[in-house]
């Protein structure tokens, strides 16, 4: 077997290699980012012992990958559904060359020689349950090293003791009770905790890699277990972080640290175990001058997954950006957008001082179920971790805004210093102008202040100005200040990433949409402060558009152009074309377009295609329009790619090619465009032109519900739910589905409600259904109507109510014959109301030309007897036999036969003149008698409908052949 063989934290035991298809991609595909970490952190575990630190750890070393230029894919207190969505984004977002990081901190236990990683949601009955419910940890190790990623780096702080073994009587009820009422016994469930306890070894087996070079650390040596941790963090951690932030230290050099300092923490009781293939030297700070090649998202337009930084980053920046104002919008935005970060109780307190009700800001939809209820472990560290960094007292200079003074001791005044050390990600300036090297020496004038400017192309971090102020008599005295490099809220709230002069990997239209009130408050607050940044307005007015508050938007954008800031031409431009507060001008916003496209806007390249292909203000042109697609493609612009993908889907102005189509909706969607990934998702799953691939589907619709994509969660539900491309999973489905709900999709309430209605084990409970369904009616949601008429009919979880299931089929029935049939059954229904035969046999008739068989049958039975409509026996016959045409269900063919064997000849031979005259082959009276022209009319209509039957005698199958659709 090709790969290596490592021993950790137990016995050595080989593992086998899990096969993980590579995703198909171009080989000359130059996107991709650079470096790409996933980080999880399991604390909040609901049905085994929750762990103080993992969540906090996690959330500090997702804070320092983010400030070493690594795109972080970040995973807190997650079930497994998230976990291996989170999984599928960061493999899309590996390639050739990248440089890949998983760090894990929580549960992990090793069963059968293997390492399974446990989400929060983990409530096994016995060992296959386990399995089935967690992440093998070898999955993480494949992926990375099929993937062609340069180097590999897999951080694992899950040794730990095994959780089974010392479960809580309370927790292994609610295991027992959940799997009981799923099916199993109470004697299963008890063997199975057993065999569960025993099954599962303290500490993490072995894990083997390929032929990639990969350093894999885990927190302790093999057979010990590691140390959680009393302080904030784990010493494992906690170790990792602070030699993290050094710049120059070498991988190899960092984790010798690591081991001292994790033995030191722990007086000699943990030691860190690594082992490495690396060949070659990596940093996470490098020494280079070269800050936006090292920043993952900075180096082409458009290529980053675009979604918010670490959760730490977001709370830090945007509570230092609002904290001394006395906006009340500013503190309610924080809340919404920031429930449980670190200053959550000053934003109550300061929203309930403003004037406002904080209660409301919090308040969520009763109807939805907790079903991620999370006990607050391990909150007060991070949140302490999080003020601690804000409080420090340090000049705080954000990117991008011009230099800030920074005030030396006094000792550094009217004097010679020596500057040992200068900071890495900016330039410092004396007061002549000059710049300040590392290793020189400056005579500081009383009253001299030096500035410091960040550089652009890095996402900031802490910093430092160091020296020796030296005295006349040959003393010297230390002299520096600490400085952090931070990126600006409004960039990081309301960046674009497809602006050329943005100072951050910039945030997706998805992300600031639903993040546009703290872009607002950001962005407002960032142009009183620097009102002479051009790029703030342009971004307030990005965020005001996103609000749809036009009229601001279009100010700010208009003094953004007249400044010369090229990407507001395009939105300016797309302005005027949809007539957002100015009127609806195609030429001026084509002169825009034109104009931010000379100035090399790559944004600028999808606006002229689109005027092109909808044809607005020019002649509609396909061709135009996929040459400027084209030319957007070929500069990694992924909404160009999204859109060739589309010409090709569709075949607009081109032959259709779905493999075309697939091709560019892959590039498009592992360059992080969201649109893609749910097309491309849609594709697999249908079977579109291209072979119907579960995996696939799933695995796209994974990528788009770990950027929370409201409808990406709700189709991965859906899989789950239904099993495709997966084992089926209720609750993994229900889980998907609250997420889906509460960011607002109406298909997701219509989902749950129906998983609640379906007495399903351990989601039956129709009162919840019906208040969930009733939002989806509220969001106009095909099928809802009909499933929450099924419970007033029943009396399920509502009062029985047959008059408003009679209203809520009739509304269902104008898009649904099925709901039509259920209208006309229940118009039909004496049950606590007057039945009401003619409007019955209405719907009834609508189902029947909507193809519903069984409503043929219902009406047949009202016209047999003559209630609500004519009685009229041949015309029963008809629609018995129209019914039995329709379809092949046994169960109906028996009745019908039942139903009609009373019918005499005459009646069946007038019932085939009548079918025969409907369909236009017999002119002749319907009178019942077999004559010459009914003979021959027969004859032919049966030969031609290929029945295989002789034409005489009628039957009910000869007159089910005359009445089925052809």
């Amino acid at each position: 077997m090709s790969g290596r063989f490592w021993t950790v934290c137990a016995i050595s035991i080989p593992l086998a290699v899990l096969s993980v298809p590579a995703l198909a991609q171009d080989a000359d595909d130059p996107s991709g980012a650079s470096r790409v970490a996933l980080v999880i952190g399991n604390s909040a575990y609901q049905n085994v012992t929750p762990l103080p630190n993992p969540a906090n750890d996690a959330e500090l070393i997702a804070e320092k990958l983010w400030e070493s230029g690594f795109e972080v894919i970040e995973s807190i207190d997650s079930d497994r559904e998230t976990m291996l969505a989170d999984l599928a984004t960061f493999r899309s977002r590996l390639r050739e060359g990248s440089e890949a990081l998983f760090f894990y901190a929580g549960h992990g236990v090793q069963v059968g020689g293997r390492n399974y990683l446990l989400p929060v949601s983990v409530a096994p009955a016995s060992p296959e349950d386990l399995r089935a419910q967690s992440v093998d940890a070898q999955l993480f190790v494949d992926i990375m090293d099929a993937s062609g990623a340069r180097l590999n780096i897999v951080l694992l702080d899950a040794c730990r003791n095994n959780p089974f073994t010392e479960i809580d009587s309370e927790d292994a009820e609610d295991i027992a009770t959940r799997a009981i009422t799923v099916g199993q016994s109470r004697q299963e469930v008890e063997r199975g905790l057993t065999l569960l306890s025993e099954a599962s070894s303290g500490g993490l087996a072995e894990m083997t890699a390929g032929d990639s070079e990969t350093m894999i650390s885990f927190a302790t040596a093999p057979g010990a277990v590691a140390f959680d941790g009393t302080g904030r963090h784990s010493p494992y951690t906690a170790s990792i972080a602070e030699n993290m932030d050094e710049p120059g230290v070498e991988l190899a050099e960092l984790f010798r640290r690591v081991r001292g300092g994790v033995r030191e923490r722990t007086d000699g009781l943990q030691i860190a175990w690594t082992t490495s293939t690396l060949e070659n030297p990596f940093y996470f700070k490098p020494d280079t001058d070269d800050l936006r090649g090292s920043t993952t998202g900075l180096g082409v337009e458009g290529d980053t997954l675009g979604g918010l930084p670490p959760r730490r980053i977001v709370d830090r920046t945007f509570w230092r950006a609002i904290r001394d104002t006395d906006r009340l919008d500013a503190f309610e935005a924080y809340l919404r957008t920031r429930p449980d970060g670190a200053f959550v109780d000053e934003a109550v307190a300061r929203i309930a001082a403003l004037g406002g009700d904080p209660d409301a800001v919090l308040a969520t939809d009763p109807a939805l179920p907790d079903l991620s209820a999370q006990a607050q472990v391990g909150q007060t560290a991070s949140k302490a971790d999080v003020i601690e960094r804000l409080d420090r007292d340090v000049h705080a200079v954000p990117i991008g805004v011009g230099p800030r003074d920074l005030d030396l001791p006094a000792t550094a005044s009217d004097g010679w210093v020596y500057v040992s050390r200068t900071p890495r990600l900016g330039e410092v300036r004396g007061a002549d102008g000059s710049v300040i090297d590392q290793g020189s020496v400056h005579y500081m004038q009383p009253g001299d202040v030096p500035e410091f400017e960040p550089f652009v192309g890095s996402n900031g971090g802490l910093e430092a100005l160091e020296g020796l102020a030296l005295g006349q008599d040959g003393a010297t005295d230390p002299v520096g200040v600490e400085i952090e490099v931070y990126v600006d809220a409004c960039d990081m709230l309301a960046g674009n990433p497809y602006d050329s002069e943005r100072v951050t990997a910039g945030t997706r239209q998805f992300i600031l949409d639903r993040n546009f009130d703290a872009a607002i408050v950001a962005c407002e607050l960032a142009v009183d402060r620097q009102p002479e940044v051009v790029r703030f307005w342009a971004q307030l007015a990005r965020a005001y558009r996103a609000a749809g508050r036009y009229e601001e938007a279009r100010e700010w954008q208009v003094k953004a152009v007249e400044a010369g800031y090229v990407n507001a031409m395009v939105y300016l431009g797309q302005m005027h074309l949809d007539g957002q507060a100015v009127a609806q001008d195609f030429a001026r916003a084509y002169e825009l377009f034109e104009a931010a496209e000379e100035a090399g806007d790559i944004a600028a390249l999808t606006a002229l295609a689109w005027v092109h292909r909808a044809g607005v203000g020019v002649p509609q042109d396909y061709a135009v329009a996929r040459g400027f697609y084209e030319q957007g493609a070929a500069r990694r612009n992924d909404w160009a790619m999204t859109n060739l993908a589309e010409f090709y889907q569709k075949g607009l102005g081109v032959e259709r090619s779905p493999e075309l189509a697939e091709r560019w909706y892959l590039q498009a969607a592992n360059s992080g465009e969201l649109t893609a990934q749910t097309r491309l998702a849609r594709m697999y799953q249908d079977g579109d032109g291209i072979p119907q691939d579960f995996d696939k589907a799933r695995f796209w619709f994974e990528t788009a519900a770990s950027r929370g994509v409201p409808n990406g969660l709700t189709r991965l539900g859906i899989m789950y739910e239904q099993g495709q491309g997966t084992a089926t999973d209720v609750e993994a489905a229900a889980r998907l589905y609250v997420r889906a709900a509460r960011a607002g999709d109406g298909e997701a309430y219509f989902r749950l409600g129906r998983l609640y209605a379906s007495r399903t084990p351990l989601f039956d409970d129709p009162a919840r259904a019906a208040l969930l369904l009733e939002r989806a009616i509220e969001k106009r949601v095909y099928g809802a109507e009909r499933e929450l008429a099924k419970l007033h009919e029943t009396g399920r979880g509502v009062p029985k109510d047959m008059a408003r299931a009679r209203d809520l089929y009739a509304a269902a029935a104008e898009g649904n014959p099925w709901a039509a049939r259920d209208a006309g059954r229940a118009f039909a229904s004496d049950d606590g109301v007057e039945p009401d035969f003619a409007r019955a046999a209405e719907w009834y008739r609508r189902a029947v030309e909507g193809g519903v068989p069984w409503a043929a049958w219902d009406l047949a039975k009202l016209t047999e007897a003559g209630r609500g409509v004519d009685r009229d026996r041949v015309g029963a016959l008809v629609l018995y036999a129209t019914a039995l045409g329709l379809s092949d269900d046994q169960n109906l063919a028996r009745l019908v036969g039942e139903a009609t064997a009373g019918y005499d000849d005459v009646a069946f031979v007038t019932a085939a003149q009548r079918l025969l005259a409907a369909s236009g082959d017999f002119a002749g009276a319907a009178d019942g008698v077999l004559g010459p022209g009914t003979r021959q009319a027969l004859a032919e209509a049966v030969a031609a409908r290929n029945a295989g039957l002789p034409p005489e005698p009628v039957t009910i199958e000869t007159l089910a052949a005359l009445a089925a659709p052809r």
